[in-house]
This record gives structure tokens, sequence and C-alpha cells, in this order.
């Protein structure tokens, strides 16, 4: 291959990347655009449909049995003497 062959090679490359990157900078300008638009409609319209309110649960959530120091203790020594031998 000559060397103004590998040149214009390279030119062209460089065309084709600026080209793709520019493609692709506008593409995300477009989708920026069109989501800050979308955004302020749907803020405008907003009070068509009212939100939801959580429903309330009618019993208390259950509490977590009280577990005793020595049993975790316990237990957590023999995980450790479990896994050493």
């Amino acid at each position: 291959m000559s060397t103004s062959s590998q040149f214009a090679d390279i030119g062209t490359a460089l065309i084709l990347m600026i080209a793709g990157m520019g493609m692709t900078f506008l593409f995300l300008m477009l989708q920026i655009w069109c989501t800050e638009k979308t955004s302020k409609i749907s803020a405008r319209f907003s009070h068509l449909v009212p939100d939801s309110e959580p429903k309330k649960s009618s019993k208390p959530a259950p509490a977590a049995p009280a577990a005793d120091e020595g049993e975790v203790v316990a237990a957590i020594a023999a995980a450790i003497h479990a896994t050493r031998s």
C-alpha cells in the first residue's frame, strides 16, 4: 500500500468518525429536548389524573422477637468453629 493511499484511508476514517459522533450528538440533543417538552406537557395536565392514596394496613406490623444475646453469641461461635474445622 502506498503512503498516499494510507493517508486517504485515515482521512476517510476521520470523516466517518466525525459524522458518526455528530449524528449521535444530534440524536441525544433531540432526545433531551423531547424529554423536556414531554415533562412540561405532563406537568401541565397532571391535575387531571389524581394521585392514588396509599392503602393503610389495619394490622400493625409484627414486632421482631427479642433474641437472647447469649444464643446469638453461641450461634456465631458455632458457625466460626464449623467453618474453621
